[in-house]
């Protein structure tokens, strides 16, 4: 399907390399994952320890939205491979995956220029290296998307294999799944349908639903705002402003090609309708959809969610851009701007990895070396503390715990009523909460009064820091004798 390896990579090898350095510095540059990844190394632990595929022992809330990526994990903890470092290589294979497969096809129904400019714009855009060593699955998504797309146009036999296997890797994957297999063949349909059919059963056997307590969670705390209000999804990418520059640091790296980037996209987008029967047609329109669903509905933001959907847009764009191109200058400058992007994304991602381990790390080892097997903490980051240390966990958006989610939904006071039942002998706040009342994020204010504040903090010592903390966003509580 691919040809030869020589023929595949003959011109891709600079963006090979380019890619391997680019996630290479961040790797080395961060020595912990994202947060969030630590809450699926955390459920992968438990699989293989004989608890199940659960975050607290006996209590099954499938708080991870990737199965595939979990029990992916679970074979590193198996193998006795270091998670962080499991999670980056198998990404980075991915990334490859990613630049082979979407230069491959770019070549074969448009240009090698297409293909040079989608490769060159995915190894070296801070976003997409940023992701790779994050230990999340978002690149593992946009790998198998394009393979799929590459295999239904190649009508291979294992095409509804892996159209089934995509569509289980995280939500928003049945909708791009489902894009795709427009053009799938009868046979692969059925045998995707079958796959995800008979997994989503297992899960709701499993779990008592289907959909991830960690997507009922977010929809219901952090709300879907609408077109209008989750304008940030989309805003970037306009050549004219609306009232404001973006509000995502990811917007802003990316609003100064916004004219360039509309005008391949408009153009590529001809070209794509005239071609859509291609794969690359099919990926754009499946990772698109994708972009589409969050910006329709205004999903709350998160940056590692930017990637799927601005690796397809730019897939599309790479086949607009050489048509709207006159010269060589602007190819140029927009390499610049791309390689010059790094000064502003090295920075970013490396100093939102420090941040989270100056706070999240070190809260971490604090209780990990604190806590009794055992112990219940109520805390909003849960992933971290939730990896290091033998605690059972409560956490503020709900994730793994539904009963927070549904008594934040309620209204007011769910701080002070999940505290008063569960009696958690440590509590992990961020300083505003107790201090004035305020949640860091989501709906329900947590407190229903001045006294409810007081009450609860008659109840619990700070224990950590000792001492203030400069620009320190967490501190520990323990409930008192």
């Amino acid at each position: 399907m691919f040809g030869s390896i020589r023929g595949l990579l003959g011109p891709l090898w600079l963006p090979l390399l380019l890619l391997v350095a680019t996630r290479t510095l961040l790797w080395l540059a961060q020595p912990f994952a994202s947060e969030d990844a630590y809450i699926t190394f955390r459920y992968a632990n438990m699989l293989v320890r004989g608890e199940g595929l659960v975050y607290n022992p006996g209590e099954r809330v499938m708080g991870f939205t990737s199965l595939p990526w979990t029990l992916w994990c679970a074979v590193g903890v198996a193998l006795h491979v270091d998670l962080v470092a499991w999670t980056r290589a198998t990404t980075l294979l991915a990334d490859g995956v990613t630049l082979v497969v979407g230069a491959r096809i770019l070549t074969t129904t448009f240009s090698r220029s297409s293909a040079l400019c989608f490769a060159i714009f995915f190894a070296c855009w801070p976003l997409f290296a940023a992701s790779a060593v994050s230990g999340l699955e978002p690149n593992i998504v946009l790998a198998a998307l394009l393979v799929t797309a590459a295999l239904l146009h190649a009508r291979s036999r294992w095409a509804g294999v892996v159209l089934g296997g995509f569509a289980l890797l995280r939500p928003e994957c049945l909708l791009a799944a489902a894009i795709l297999g427009l053009r799938a063949r009868t046979r692969d349909r059925w045998i995707a349908a079958a796959i995800v059919g008979v997994s989503l059963a297992a899960l709701w056997l499993y779990y008592g639903s289907p959909i991830p307590q960690s997507v009922i969670a977010k929809a219901s705390i952090y709300g879907t705002s609408g077109p209008w209000q989750g304008r940030y999804w989309w805003e970037w990418l306009l050549p004219f402003r609306l009232g404001r520059f973006a509000v995502t640091t990811e917007g802003q790296h990316l609003e100064p090609i916004a004219i360039v980037f509309a005008a391949a996209l408009a153009q590529g987008a001809v070209l794509l309708w005239r071609a859509r029967h291609s794969a690359v047609t099919m990926a754009a329109a499946a990772g698109i959809s994708i972009w589409l669903g969050y910006s329709a509905l205004g999903v709350a933001y998160f940056w590692w969610y930017l990637v799927v959907p601005l690796a397809a847009l730019a897939l599309a764009a790479s086949v607009g851009f050489p048509a709207i191109v006159r010269g060589r200058w602007l190819p140029v400058t927009a390499l610049l701007f791309v390689c010059g992007s790094w000064s502003l994304g090295l920075p970013l991602y490396v100093g939102r990895a420090q941040a989270e381990a100056r706070e999240f790390a070190t809260v971490a080892a604090y209780l990990e070396s604190q806590v009794t097997p055992g112990d219940v903490v109520f805390l909003e980051p849960i992933g971290m503390v939730g990896f290091r240390a033998p605690v059972r966990v409560l956490d503020e958006v709900g994730l793994v715990s539904p009963e927070v989610a549904r008594r934040r939904r309620a209204g007011p006071g769910w701080y002070f009523d999940i505290v008063r039942t569960h009696a958690p002998r440590w509590l992990v706040v961020r300083p505003d909460l107790l201090a004035t009342g305020s949640a860091f994020a989501g709906a329900g204010a947590p407190f229903r009064s001045e006294y409810e504040q007081g009450l609860l903090l008659q109840s619990y010592e700070q224990v950590w820091p000792e001492q203030p903390i400069s620009a320190h966003g967490l501190e520990v509580y323990r409930r008192r004798p």
